[in-house]
């Protein structure tokens, strides 16, 4: 039987490890924070990477629906076709819905750590306060030291991920899924034909002109 207890104590032990470092008390806390930090993040984006490769033919195939749909919609507007461009604009709305929603699902993935976290720092220096707001006397415990350094560690994080062989691979992934879910084609592409056809109805016009005055 797995002894929970044991566990917990073991990573508490893990967890507190970087506090002791022999520096002044301040320092040492933002030191042990940061670290804890640096773990959400490492297993937030593994967390993050794992489901991803669990879900992966569900996202392309999303990709490659919504990209579809919506090289449809254009066609219907090149060729004029109301009816055709209303379904496909639909369904592209929708897939491009659930595109969103599964994007922002993985990445709250990445964010399960940050609980587990909050509540041993809460269990561990829950009435300290690190720092006081001159002229108002709020102190600031591990919650800003805390939600500080992990947004610079996820940004430092992202600059360097490239270089982890696993992360890496995954983002390679992506870039394959992306190249096989297609290429999306631009409003801006119907802007030449746009032009050419106003311009033919100017020159219609222009050439009209003369029979008019004549008449």
């Amino acid at each position: 039987m797995i002894d929970t207890n044991a566990i917990l104590a073991v990573l508490d032990t893990i967890l507190i490890t970087p506090y002791r470092i022999p520096v002044p008390a301040v320092v040492a806390f933002w030191f042990g924070t940061a670290v804890v930090a640096l773990w959400c993040t490492v297993a937030g984006e593994i967390s993050m990477s794992l489901i991803y490769l669990w879900n992966r033919k569900y996202y392309t195939d999303l990709n490659q629906k919504m990209t579809r749909m919506h090289n449809i919609s254009i066609e219907a507007i090149r060729h004029k076709d109301k009816k055709a461009y209303k379904s496909a604009n639909h369904w592209a709305n929708e897939y491009f819905g659930k595109v969103f929603f599964s994007h922002a699902a993985l990445f709250a993935v990445s964010l399960w750590p940050i609980a587990f976290a909050l509540a041993w720092l809460q269990g561990r220096f829950g009435n300290i306060s690190i720092h006081t707001v001159p002229y108002i006397n709020f102190g600031l415990g591990y919650p800003f030291v805390f939600i500080l350094t992990y947004i610079l560690l996820r940004y430092c994080f992202s600059k360097i991920r490239k270089f982890i062989p696993f992360l890496s691979k995954i983002d390679k992934l992506k870039e394959e899924d992306a190249l096989e879910a297609g290429e999306m084609t631009s409003w801006t592409d119907l802007a030449p034909e746009f032009k050419k056809n106003n311009a033919s109805k100017q020159e219609c016009l222009t050439s009209q002109s003369p029979l008019k005055s004549n008449s």
